[in-house]
């Protein structure tokens, strides 16, 4: 299992894209499938603006040390997620992996609600806020394997969650924190491509000996 090393934080930047309308319009070209393990649509390719890893070093202020251009990787992929209609989902509390990225999110819908954004949270039964771990099982008297797994099952269960951050929605506001920590969006909005919750993702690896947030 990947060893913890991140350092916790959240941050968020506004108008991060100069044009954020160009990159709606990128957005909305691009093709979409539905993983056969995850839900929720995603671009069958990234979207790089020139100069986006040095600014994003630049905003983080940190060392990126993997740049995925693999659409697979998810690094500058498009999503959509949806509330309503056939496609309706409630977000899933998880972690990214590897753990020790550092995930950004972009809002591209124009007009949502402050309550898309996105959250951090804790779990109540156990109190973890990161990724299950080996002591953490066995505190609890459980198997790793059988703590993954229930994780998995309350992660669409709210009431067995406790927020711990959340960063409103607002539209070309980035959000950034390690991959690891638990996060969600908060809710999903619309039920078709026309106006649900659209959003970009960078996967970054990272150095986190060069991190400044934290000297």
């Amino acid at each position: 299992m990947e060893k913890i090393a991140y350092k916790r934080f959240i941050l968020a930047k506004d108008n991060f894209y100069d044009n954020p309308e160009k990159v709606v319009a990128t957005a909305r070209k691009a093709n979409y499938y539905e993983p056969e393990f995850f839900t929720g649509f995603r671009s069958t390719s990234v979207y790089h603006e020139k100069g986006m890893k040095a600014k994003l070093e630049n905003i983080l202020g940190i060392k990126i040390t993997r740049w995925d251009t693999d659409p697979l990787q998810e690094n500058g992929v498009f999503y959509h997620g949806f509330s309503k209609g056939k496609k309706k989902e409630v977000p899933g509390v998880h972690s990214d992996t590897p753990y020790n990225d550092i995930t950004c999110v972009v809002y591209l819908t124009p007009g949502l609600p402050f309550n898309c954004g996105t959250s951090l949270w804790m779990h109540k039964k156990t109190g973890i806020c990161d990724p299950p771990s080996a002591p953490i099982a066995k505190k609890h008297n459980m198997k790793l394997t059988d703590l993954f797994e229930k994780f998995e099952q309350d992660s669409r269960i709210r009431s067995r969650w406790i927020e711990t951050d959340r960063i409103g929605y607002r539209f070309n506001r980035m959000v950034a924190y390690p991959s690891g920590v638990l996060h969600s969006a908060t809710n999903h909005y619309g039920s078709s491509f026309n106006d649900g919750r659209l959003y970009q993702t960078f996967r970054i690896g990272v150095d986190w000996n060069t991190f400044k947030m934290y000297r």
